[in-house]
């Protein structure tokens, strides 16, 4: 776009934030001619940023994930509350301007919940919550409505649950592993949510897919298929709107995977997936995700294109990659993986995801910067044009002085948008500054 308009009452436009309350960002024409306003990559503290805490002290967070309530104009986070016997937790909060108000707690699973995934059913109004539960980890799936005061403290009766549903059981010996960045996909073309998981019943530890409709809050749970025959637990999943489909991605261990899942039959719980499409030698999810990481795909609304982080072990170093999806076949990029520069230290081996801001059409990737209890969360933004990708180039620190687990990486999940930016959740494990978060991403523009 070109900018006619270089000054308004004699003020530059790079100075201008808001024209009559409108953020300037936000202005396509002004009296007629074309204007826009580049901004720099940065990030907000909103005001009441802790969502785990009593009584003014913060609890340790663990397994976070986020959704979007776009018929009471929430965020909703849920967690695992360490501070009260690992119980699975959820809050809700609205937010205006930079100031969240956040609702009381509620307790979906008064269990050990692990690798909590969170969706919004956007027919039937409820949220629907996987997760693995104490027992052999077994699978398990539940829905909540969520009432207009469910941001109200004092308000302890506005979140109502249904009862848990096992979308596929443990037992002794076979243990089954959940993912968590890619435990739960909304598709709103079946009204149903997918959850994957590890088999741990199945003689080579295969993945699986189930998919589950709700009424009410009543959820049943369809026949599982399998997606993969490999012991890595790392999937994820991303709804297809122009195609009404949700893609599957993976690691099979050598090489990245992506199958379309069609559903139909009863509530549409009956899975079939089509054909792989492989990409990469000797690449794959582990190094970049880990179990506490951030979603590793994100659909491009704006490009038709679904990008990918990987980590590619020729280069020791993380890459991201796009493939399309027509009908049921999914077609890998050709052209040259973007370098990826959030998340540096150790190789890009310290977990991260990537994102799609719709309102700046810009990619977003996040992640890391060491596995030690002192580490830097960052993100870049990307662009693409055809096949290229265009990257920052550096990246924009997002917090600094993060005590990670062991091993893992603070939960991320980026999945709503407001005033331009990303909504990002994660968690600083006994850290100093402790609980779970919310940030604020501007990518720029």
């Amino acid at each position: 776009m070109a900018n006619n308009v270089k000054k308004v009452n004699s003020i530059a436009i790079a100075s201008i934030k808001k024209i009559n309350g409108i953020a300037a960002a936000s202005i396509k024409k002004l009296n007629g001619e074309e204007f826009s306003v580049s901004a720099d990559p940065s990030t907000t503290t909103p005001t009441n940023p802790n969502f785990n805490f009593d009584n003014g002290d913060l609890r340790s967070t663990e397994h976070t994930s986020i959704c979007y309530d776009p018929d009471n104009n929430f965020i909703i986070v849920a967690y695992r509350d360490a501070d009260n016997s690992n119980y699975g937790t959820v809050r809700a909060a609205s937010i205006s301007g930079t100031t969240l108000t956040w609702g009381a707690e509620y307790v979906f699973a008064s269990e050990t919940a692990t690798n909590i995934g969170i969706a919004y059913n956007t027919s039937d109004d409820v949220i629907m919550l996987g997760f693995s539960g104490a027992s052999y980890n077994t699978i398990k799936v539940i829905a909540a409505t969520v009432g207009a005061a469910a941001n109200d403290p004092s308000d302890t009766d506005d979140i109502a649950f249904g009862s848990v549903v096992n979308v596929f059981a443990g037992s002794s010996g076979n243990s089954n592993s959940s993912v968590g960045y890619g435990m739960i996909e909304y598709n709103p073309t079946y009204n149903t949510a997918t959850i994957c998981y590890e088999n741990g019943a199945d003689s080579g530890d295969a993945n699986f897919v189930a998919a589950v409709s709700v009424s009410g809050t009543t959820c049943t749970a369809g026949t599982p298929v399998e997606v993969v025959d490999t012991t890595e637990e790392f999937m994820a999943q991303e709804y297809d709107p122009d195609i009404g489909k949700t893609i599957i991605v993976y690691d099979n261990g050598t090489k990245i995977g992506a199958r379309v899942a069609s559903q139909s039959g009863t509530g549409n719980r009956t899975i079939a997936l089509g054909t792989e499409a492989l990409y990469g030698n000797n690449s794959g999810f582990t190094a970049v995700s880990e179990y506490y990481g951030g979603m590793p795909v994100a659909y491009d609304t704006s490009a038709d294109k679904h990008h990918v982080i990987f980590y590619d072990d020729s280069l020791s170093a993380v890459r991201m990659n796009y493939f399309t999806v027509s009908g049921t076949s999914v077609t890998w990029s050709t052209g040259t993986a973007a370098t990826i520069s959030s998340g540096t230290s150790s190789g890009n081996e310290t977990g991260g995801g990537v994102a799609y801001n719709a309102a700046r059409n810009r990619i977003i990737t996040y992640g890391a910067t060491a596995t030690s209890t002192s580490s830097n969360y960052n993100f870049e933004y990307h662009t693409i044009s055809g096949s290229t990708y265009t990257s920052q180039g550096s990246a924009t620190i997002i917090e600094e002085g993060l005590r990670n687990r062991s091993q893992h990486v603070p939960s991320v999940q980026t999945n709503s948008f407001h005033a331009n930016t990303t909504i990002l959740v994660y968690a600083d494990v006994g850290g100093s500054t402790g609980g779970g978060r919310i940030k604020l991403l501007d990518a720029g523009s």
